[in-house]
């Protein structure tokens, strides 16, 4: 929807060419009160009917640390193992993702799933892991070795990803990060 989905300031949108893509039925969002920013889903069709279904999601971020005594606190706290805070949170969020996405695929007459977005963790974290156990693999460490989607204090990083369900994985050619604010001083 035009408007987004959730009731948080941050709200996930896609642009596409209706030249290249059709839509094959309205979009979606997840509305389990896991997310923050419910993911955003919509299936598509190609020139040559082939179907996808594409979810873009932007999973909690790492800061804003709940507090001693808040109910999320208990695993959500920077536990100093580079993960930052909310990290519970983000993997439950990546698992619900993971089953909402490939549900939504199957549903659609398709398994063929790709899901983009700021998932707020970098490639070896927990919420990435819990992505690749739910049959997610990440298309930016296949074809871009360093892929990285922002800079900050001169260190280079990803929390952007792209990654594709088993299904669409052979249909993938090339994957690259479009730095369009990455490498801005």
């Amino acid at each position: 929807p035009a408007s987004g989905t959730g009731t948080d300031a941050i709200k996930v949108a896609m642009v596409y060419k209706p030249a290249r893509l059709a839509p094959v039925n309205a979009a979606q969002g997840d509305s389990d009160a896991v997310h923050n920013r419910p993911p955003l889903a919509q299936t598509f069709a190609g020139a040559n009917g082939e179907r996808f279904t594409l979810v873009v999601n932007h999973l909690k971020s790492k800061g804003s640390c709940p507090v001693a005594g808040d109910a999320d606190y208990e695993g959500n706290f920077d536990a100093g193992d580079g993960q930052g805070c909310w990290n519970a949170k983000r993997v439950a969020q990546a698992q619900r993702t993971a089953a909402w996405t490939s549900a939504l695929a199957t549903g659609a007459g398709t398994e063929r799933a790709l899901l983009l977005g700021d998932l707020n963790s970098y490639a070896q974290e927990d919420p990435l892991l819990a992505l690749a156990g739910g049959g997610f693999n990440d298309q930016l460490a296949r074809f871009a070795s360093f892929g990285y989607t922002y800079v900050f204090d001169g260190v280079a990083g990803r929390l952007d990803h792209a990654l594709v369900s088993g299904a669409l994985l052979p249909g993938v050619t090339d994957a690259a990060a479009w730095h369009i604010n990455a490498d801005e001083a």
